[in-house]
């Protein structure tokens, strides 16, 4: 089943992996089903920045109406996954460096907020389970490239009890960070063994600053990993140094 192209002319490719799977069990014709394979599939790089995303052939392929398809769309579209072409076509977005900066830029300075709202709130409980996330990440720190469901879970997981406390539009503002980056992190990650060690490192000063209560420490600690990452993923699009100027800075607070 053909369900993009990578131009007006050309015939569409054959989906692959998670889109183009059958759905286990018969189920997966909801909206959020078909908005999670569609998303995957572009996080994961089986659909490409560029290629077309047409609604009909999706909805095929997926043995869904073209409804769920269109709403899931939409989300993606909000998300800076997809936009609209031409006679509202769909195609995946392009990674760009004032993105990124944007994006890095703005997560910065709200979880600096959402930690100094959120640290000195820690109990003794929150404590305890940021620990517990710290070793479950570690546990399965992803030692080759490719998808790593598990540490990307256990990721999630330590880094929002960090903010817990900070309230729900603190909450909002930073989920929209983490969806808005996931693609570039997660290229990234997988593109250099040295950004896993220097992750590691960096969730263990983390920890270690939570746990004795030193609450600017540990937002300074948070902003040079923000900062170092977001870098990286410039410096992997686009080799000048032309886009790092506003986030350089950061790196070293």
């Amino acid at each position: 089943m053909r369900s993009v192209k990578t131009s007006r002319s050309s015939t569409s490719p054959q989906l692959h992996g998670r889109l183009g799977q059958e759905r286990a069990g018969g189920a997966g014709g909801d909206l959020h089903d078909v908005y999670f394979r569609i998303r995957q599939s572009i996080l994961d790089g089986e659909l490409k920045p560029g290629a077309i995303i047409n609604q009909v052939h999706v909805a095929r392929q997926l043995a869904v109406s073209r409804t769920p398809v269109r709403e899931a769309l939409r989300m993606l579209q909000a998300e800076g996954l997809i936009e609209a072409q031409f006679q509202h076509r769909m195609h995946v977005t392009r990674v760009t460096p004032q993105e990124v900066d944007a994006v890095y830029a703005m997560w910065i300075l709200n979880q600096s907020l959402a930690m100094a709202l959120t640290l000195p709130r820690h109990s003794a409980a929150d404590l305890r389970r940021l620990s517990a996330a710290h070793r479950a990440m570690r546990a399965c720190c992803p030692p080759k490239p490719g998808p790593q469901a598990g540490w990307e879970k256990q990721h999630r997981q330590f880094h929002q009890l960090l903010i817990a406390h900070a309230g729900p539009v603190l909450e909002a503002a930073i989920e929209s960070c983490w969806s808005r980056s996931e693609r570039a992190r997660r290229s990234h990650w997988h593109s250099t063994a040295s950004a896993w060690r220097e992750s590691a490192a960096e969730h263990q000063g983390l920890l270690k600053a939570c746990r004795a209560g030193a609450v600017q420490e540990a937002i300074a600690l948070m902003c040079r990993q923000l900062a170092r990452v977001a870098l990286g993923v410039i410096v992997d699009i686009d080799r000048s140094e032309e886009h790092t100027s506003e986030l350089q800075s950061l790196a070293y607070l």
